[in-house]
């Protein structure tokens, strides 16, 4: 039950738009000064997961004892990610948009 959960939560970054409206989305150029890096991730507000992403394109994250690893790119204007475990390295993609210092994506925030 709760690896399904888990999953799901790390799917669910590609279903759930939680950008307000008002913020402009990030272009292709304001993306690349912001990654590599590292970020505390929430998803659902409320899922909590640390990544570590490498100028190699690398990504590493570690949520409720659970470690993955993966690839990140930055396609157009936006970021996409591929864990090897948890999205089977099905690749997700999402715009990010600016609220003060949390990046807002589709289904969770960023925090350097």
């Amino acid at each position: 039950m709760m690896k399904s959960f888990f999953v799901s939560a790390v799917l669910a970054t590609s279903v759930v738009c939680v950008a307000p409206a008002q913020a402009e989305t990030l272009s292709h150029s304001a993306l690349k000064k912001l990654f590599p890096g590292n970020y505390a991730v929430k998803i659902f507000g409320s899922f909590d997961l640390k990544v570590v992403m490498q100028p190699s394109g690398l990504i590493s994250g570690v949520a409720r004892g659970r470690t993955d690893k993966g690839r990140w790119s930055i396609e157009g204007n936006k970021l996409c990610i591929a864990w090897n475990t948890w999205t089977k390295g099905k690749k997700n993609c999402s715009t990010l948009k600016r609220d003060g210092e949390v990046l807002r994506g589709i289904g969770f925030t960023m925090k350097a």
